[in-house]
């Protein structure tokens, strides 16, 4: 993975915020926010796929997208 990374043109989103938020101490609470949304959102993804019966799982991934999607905001300032 860290191959592939070396190897893009572009920095990744989540390399430059993380780079940006170390640098720019406004930016840390929106990178930890973005960063524990987008686990808690993978890990709800995996729990939607692995027990699609259970209710409410699906919706609890999409509000966890939405919050990661939301803090890409305060990047772009």
């Amino acid at each position: 993975m860290a191959a592939s990374a070396l190897l893009l043109p572009f920095q990744p989103l989540m390399v430059s915020f993380a780079k940006r938020a170390s640098i720019e101490p406004e930016l840390r609470m929106a990178h930890n926010l973005h960063k524990m949304s987008s686990l808690l959102g993978g890990a709800l993804f995996i729990a939607d796929d692995c027990f699609p019966e259970t209710p409410y799982i699906h919706a609890a991934w999409h509000l966890a997208a939405a919050i990661g999607i939301g803090t890409c905001n305060k990047l772009l300032e």
